[in-house]
């Protein structure tokens, strides 16, 4: 390797906010944007074409949230297919009471 060298190390696996103050150094130096030689994640090497890809990655946090909006989302229409019934009884009772609530009234 020739020329000025750095190294950034993530102690997390939230690549993308680490990466972001790097590219923020870049820019304010006006540095050539691909100007690395690779990368190292989870044992896998990334050449420097490959980069933009780390820097995309979702963070643990948003796949989860995913994660857990695709499995809610089938519970949540079962729970309101099951409800739907109850409610439609619920309505209805609520009607007929209402209907013979104004039948006395009016025969006052």
């Amino acid at each position: 390797m020739t020329g000025m060298n750095a190294w950034l190390f993530v102690h997390s696996e939230e690549i993308p906010p680490a990466i972001k103050p790097y590219r923020d150094f870049q820019k304010e130096k006006k540095l050539d944007s691909n100007d690395f030689s690779g990368a190292v994640f989870e044992g896998k090497f990334y050449a420097p074409g490959d980069f933009k890809q780390l820097e995309t990655m979702p963070t643990r946090a948003e796949i989860y949230a995913k994660l857990l909006g695709t499995l809610n989302s089938p519970a949540s229409s079962l729970v309101g297919t099951i409800q739907a019934p109850a409610r439609e009884l619920v309505m209805l009772l609520k009607a007929y009471v209402q209907k013979l609530e104004e039948e006395s009234g009016g025969g006052q």
